[in-house]
């Protein structure tokens, strides 16, 4: 096997192939678009922890930063949303 075989092949089962493959898996439906329409765009101060906490999570799951963020928020404020 050629260097860039080897090259090719550890390509293929690397971590940023398999984000690589997420995305394309993971394109925008219809309904995710609108779902995204309805979002506010908003800024708020972290701590280093925590934004390495987003990106640790952000790669196990399916889901961006700021879905990691709304998931987790939803969580804490899970009693007042019922409310609202």
């Amino acid at each position: 096997m050629s260097k860039l075989d080897e090259r090719e092949t550890r390509r293929r089962k690397s971590f940023v192939q398999s984000v690589i493959d997420q995305e394309v898996k993971n394109e925008p439906t219809q309904e995710k678009t609108e779902e995204v329409l309805k979002l506010k765009q908003r800024a708020y101060y972290l701590t280093d922890d925590l934004l390495k906490a987003i990106t640790i999570k952000t790669a196990e799951s399916e889901l961006d930063k700021s879905g990691v963020v709304r998931e987790a928020l939803k969580l804490y404020l899970a009693d007042i949303l019922k409310n609202i």
